[in-house]
């Protein structure tokens, strides 16, 4: 079960798997998840027989997805920077990889492959809504919606778990009140 039983170890633990994993991202796993996420994608668009695409690119230290698309008829390009979009995936994974450290391993394996699952799904329609924007009033809604909600939509993953599991409980056992 669980290795770690006050609160303060596992607030301690939490912020170091945070910092180890924002290192990785930052050392590159980044690229490898937009990658990712534009291949997933790029794929949906291959099988509805689309010539609508993404690609991914760094410049000048900034990532960002570039759609090519049509719009009234001509071929446009248009780009979208991925750091509010990708980056709170850093919340998700170090959360997920914290629960290995609190609980039984097949229910946080079950809640990693449930919550990230859910997430990069999310940043898959998002990026699908980004490239109807112009063409679209409800797609301009939902990437508009989805482009500030990263964040939240993260913390309530982690929400919902601290509600459904107690990983924090108010007075730990082995603790004083």
């Amino acid at each position: 079960m669980s290795h770690l039983k006050s609160n303060k170890l596992k607030i301690t633990t939490l912020v170091g798997i945070t910092m180890v994993v924002f290192a990785i991202w930052q050392l590159g796993f980044e690229k490898y998840h937009a990658k990712f996420i534009l291949t997933s994608a790029n794929v949906l668009y291959k099988i509805t027989g689309s010539k609508k695409f993404f690609e991914f690119e760094k410049i000048d230290g900034k990532s960002y997805f570039w759609a090519h698309t049509i719009v009234e008829g001509r071929k446009a390009k248009f780009n979208q920077k991925i750091g509010s979009v990708l980056q709170p995936t850093v919340m998700i994974l170090a959360w997920q990889l914290f629960l290995f450290l609190v609980m039984a391993w097949r229910k946080a394996l079950r809640l990693l492959l449930v919550n990230l699952g859910a997430f990069v799904i999310l940043q898959v329609v998002f990026l699908l809504q980004l490239m109807g924007y112009h063409t679209s009033a409800t797609q301009r809604f939902l990437y508009e919606f989805f482009i500030s909600s990263f964040y939240v939509i993260a913390l309530v993953f982690i929400i919902k778990d601290q509600y459904l599991y107690q990983v924090f409980k108010r007075n730990p056992q082995g603790t004083t009140p």
